[in-house]
């Protein structure tokens, strides 16, 4: 009797192990499964409104939302890049309850003609534009790098980038903001151990020639006819 049960439980364990091993028609196997993490960003744009204090923000959103949000903290951490008043266009990057800013940058200093010394002969300027609609653009001698667009992301300026070679190529730069000044815009790239330092673009003043012009009558240059 051992010897008839202990064959019946080898065949079931036969057929089960078998049946395990059939797969339906439709089966296709993953053999590396990956798990896809959303990082949501963070950042709050809108203006400031009149009852901002020091520590407190108030901020209508371009959703034309209000929403109070406090910088005390950022404010101490040295990350809100430069002040602000009534009125000023702000990024703010808060943390996940959206109640606590990590960073607030003045938008109204960040847009503009950014440069820098010129890569190929260290005088001609070169650098970007940052326009208010989140557009980028190339400034100076830039060789084939064109800028397309910009933004902020959880504290961090990403800009978009091609190549004039029609290609259609795009390339993000994530960068982190170091500094923001009216006149001065501090980036690194951890990433190449590299900082940026950029200032506003000034024209140079255009040259006297000590050349005048004598007012004399207009009549002088009459064709008579």
């Amino acid at each position: 009797m051992k010897s008839i049960s202990a064959a019946i439980s080898a065949a079931a364990i036969i057929v089960l192990t078998a049946s395990c091993n059939i797969k339906p028609a439709n089966h296709y196997e993953f053999e590396d499964l990956t798990t896809v993490t959303v990082v949501r960003d963070t950042t709050i744009y809108g203006i400031c409104g009149s009852a901002s204090t020091a520590t407190r923000l108030q901020l209508i959103t371009d959703s034309e939302d209000t929403v109070y949000i406090d910088v005390d903290d950022a404010r101490k951490a040295g990350k809100v890049m430069p002040d602000y008043k009534l009125g000023s266009n702000l990024c703010v990057i808060t943390d996940t309850t959206r109640t606590r800013a990590l960073m607030v940058i003045n938008k109204d200093c960040l847009l503009g003609e950014w440069v820098i010394p010129s890569p190929y002969d260290g005088s001609t300027p070169s650098g970007i534009v940052i326009k208010d609609n989140g557009d980028a653009e190339s400034f100076g001698q830039q060789g084939d790098i064109v800028y397309k667009s910009w933004r902020i992301f959880n504290g961090q300026l990403q800009i978009v980038e091609t190549r004039d070679d029609d290609t259609d190529i795009y390339t993000t730069h994530t960068y982190d903001i170091v500094r923001v000044t009216p006149d001065s815009l501090y980036l690194s790239n951890a990433n190449e151990d590299e900082t940026f330092e950029f200032g506003r673009f000034v024209p140079e003043p255009e040259e006297d020639l000590g050349i005048t012009f004598d007012d004399e009558d207009d009549d002088a240059y009459m064709i008579n006819w």
